[in-house]
């Protein structure tokens, strides 16, 4: 049967990813919301930010705009975070971008 396909999604309780981008940047060290990401069960390729958060659980579930299904899952303990990232094919994190190097005077402005 199809419907059996289809997860229970409580809508109530959702709100998109852009809910827990703090989280996502404390993990990863970077601005994590406009991260592309492909969804393991149908394809769907999109911004992180589009998926669908659930927060009020021990943990924080991300699941897919399109299909629904769990594409990220990322629980907080007291001494480790623990993701399970099995529901995306790829998940794009950008390095941090470097400030330029300073440039040394090699002369000062009062003639030095």
């Amino acid at each position: 049967m199809m419907d059996d396909l289809i997860p229970d999604v409580n809508r109530d309780l959702m709100l998109d990813a852009n809910a827990v981008g703090g989280m996502l940047y404390d993990i990863f060290g970077v601005e994590m919301t406009a991260s592309p990401t492909e969804c393991a069960h149908c394809g769907n390729e999109a911004e992180l930010a589009t998926l669908l958060a659930f927060t009020q659980a021990p943990g924080i579930v991300l699941r897919c705009s399109a299909c629904e299904q769990v594409v990220l899952r990322i629980v907080q303990t007291t001494d480790s975070i623990l993701l399970d990232a099995r529901g995306a094919v790829c998940l794009r994190i950008s390095k941090p971008k470097l400030l330029p190097k300073e440039i040394p005077l090699e002369n000062d402005s009062l003639g030095g």
